[in-house]
């Protein structure tokens, strides 16, 4: 059958990338005389005579001797595993690792769809297309409830990858105990939200009943509410999966994460199969069947970080042994979390202000609308994993290569002889330690990933709507709107590889007066200019274009090291 086809492919896919997802790990230890300086694992060697005491002592953050050597190496291996500037080879490896990893969330919505669409219409056609109509509100209230949880996620990789970085342990240890705890509360949180005010939300989302449309509208708020609260059971566990995941991520453990998208992939679908094709339990056995694969994956990734927290506390103070694994951060802490995590939680909360928006005014075309605009995003949420790993590996390597930037910038105007400054000079625009050079090569990336996603989102749209329903009219809208989705794939990979850089350099107060300015221009082209279905697509179109502007012009300039401006900064010092 055509759904058994489509699990068997998609299994493979991701049994094939967990194969190649080998090859992204690793790290390199370098040594100079007696004297290391470790920067995310990379190394450099440092003129320490020729350098006052303070700034010795930024530099030197692991100075050992010859005897020192092996109990160095095998703490640095526990704690960092980066090795400054990735090559190539290093960054498709990651990247398309994460891509498996993050494809797992969308795939199963997808999947759902596809399942429901199919195996609905076994006893209605009408039916088939309420079921699919109520999954599109009920998957963007799960999903979106999901996502606004990955301030926690992003904010947890920007701080060990720092504590990576400076190889601070303590640091690393009481973060992980910190965000752990924090996923949790959130996740009870959401499990709270759905269950008490998802009747008013998802009615919200699915808009006003016309009078010919009352009781239609009340099958799919009803079918709606049932998926979302089965899904809402397991939120806690799935908040605290999401923040293990980036955790091995940051860390540079693929295997684990994959090993529980191939889990969550094959009970999915094995779960779809038997309680919605067999047992015609329509949406909510593929709510089911979702919840028992988020359980089995998510106790995965949990399991696997504490065991990794463990390793860390090994051989550690008293005072880093007794950080238990679940805590909520004090004061200092949470106002140092907030200061990183606020700015994303807006930007996350205006992404899904939009989207939102989105599905409300298809909605408001009517109930077919809807349910095309639900395969359509599922398809373009599926192809926008693509763009979040990319900006999931700008969060992970750049944090470790723009603080090496900071030293060497350090180093120059401390540098006491003309030789020293020249020398530093040359190494801060060298290839081998630019924040840039690192953005050119996964920007080279992101346009063939942009390009990839284009074809392959317009070709399902045009030529595989099928898959996903036996209506013709649903069919032929999709092949409508599929040119403007195409065009938003392309350029969605580039744009997120510009924002995790953003995110990486912190630079909160730029990221959020983008997304206000963006936001207010799609939400008026959502509001005054849209007079028919496809026109959701231009604004879906226009959102992606404003922001690749923005944030090009913001990181090229952030990340230019300008040797005549630096030049000049080290005369005026040594004046």
């Amino acid at each position: 059958m055509t759904l058994g086809r489509k699990c068997s492919s998609a299994s493979l896919i991701t049994l094939c990338f967990l194969i190649w997802s080998r090859g992204a790990a690793g790290f390199q230890v370098a040594q100079y005389n007696h004297c290391r300086i470790s920067l995310l694992g990379s190394s450099f060697q440092a003129p320490i005579q020729s350098r006052p005491i303070q700034h010795r002592r930024v530099l030197a953050l692991s100075a050992t001797s010859k005897d020192d050597k092996e109990e160095t190496v095998e703490k640095e291996s526990s704690t960092s595993s980066f090795a400054g500037l990735p090559s190539y080879k290093r960054i498709f490896f990651f990247v398309a690792s994460t891509v498996v990893i993050w494809v797992s969330e969308p795939l199963l919505s997808l999947v759902d769809s596809a399942a429901v669409g199919r195996y609905a219409s076994l006893s209605s056609s009408s039916q088939s297309v309420i079921q699919l109509a109520a999954l599109g509100p009920a998957t963007m209230l799960c999903d979106s409830t999901m996502y606004l949880t990955t301030f926690i996620s992003m904010a947890t990789t920007n701080k060990l990858a720092r504590a990576f970085a400076r190889n601070d342990v303590d640091d690393q240890v009481s973060t992980l105990s910190h965000v752990m705890g924090l996923s949790l509360s959130v996740g009870i949180l959401i499990t709270l939200l759905i269950n008490f005010a998802g009747e008013n939300i998802l009615a919200a989302i699915i808009g006003p009943a016309s009078t010919a449309s009352v009781e239609t509208t009340k099958q799919v708020l009803s079918a709606a509410l049932d998926y979302s609260r089965i899904r809402s059971i397991v939120s806690p566990l799935a908040v605290m999966g999401l923040t293990s995941q980036a955790v091995l991520l940051c860390s540079q453990d693929t295997k684990t994460p994959g090993l529980a998208v191939l889990v969550a992939s094959l009970v999915n679908i094995i779960g779809d199969y038997i309680l919605v094709a067999n047992m015609n339990w329509g949406i909510r056995g593929a709510a089911w069947a979702t919840s028992m694969a988020s359980i089995l994956a998510n106790g995965i990734l949990v399991r696997k970080v504490w065991q990794k927290m463990q390793r860390w506390k090994d051989k550690q103070s008293q005072k880093v042994q007794d950080i238990p694994f679940l805590s909520l951060p004090n004061r200092a802490a949470f106002i140092s979390l907030i200061q990183l995590a606020g700015p994303i939680f807006f930007v996350l909360i205006g992404k899904i202000m939009g989207y939102s928006s989105m599905t409300i005014t298809a909605g408001s075309f009517g109930i077919a609308p809807l349910a095309c605009h639900n395969v359509l995003m599922r398809v373009f949420f599926f192809f926008a994993t693509c763009g979040d790993a990319l900006s999931h590996s700008a969060q992970t390597f750049l944090p470790g290569l723009l603080y090496r930037k900071k030293l060497h910038e350090e180093a120059i105007s401390t540098s006491l002889t003309t030789t020293a400054r020249n020398k530093d000079i040359e190494s801060t625009n060298d290839d081998s330690t630019n924040p840039r050079t690192f953005l050119k090569r996964l920007l080279f990336f992101s346009v063939g990933a942009g390009v990839f996603n284009s074809l392959a989102g317009r070709y399902i749209a045009n030529s595989a709507g099928g898959t996903f329903t036996t209506d013709s009219s649903l069919v032929a809208l999709m092949s409508r709107a599929s040119p403007f989705m195409g065009l938003a794939n392309f350029i969605h990979p580039i744009t997120m590889t510009l924002e995790g850089s953003i995110i990486a350099g912190r630079d909160a107060g730029y990221l959020v007066a983008t997304y206000v300015f963006s936001l207010v221009l799609l939400l008026s082209q959502l509001r005054y200019r849209c007079s028919e279905f496809v026109a959701v697509y231009h604004a879906l179109l226009l959102f992606q274009i404003v922001r690749i502007i923005q944030f090009g012009l913001r990181v090229w300039k952030r990340t230019s090291v300008s040797q005549k401006k630096l030049i000049e900064g080290t005369e005026a010092c040594a004046a």
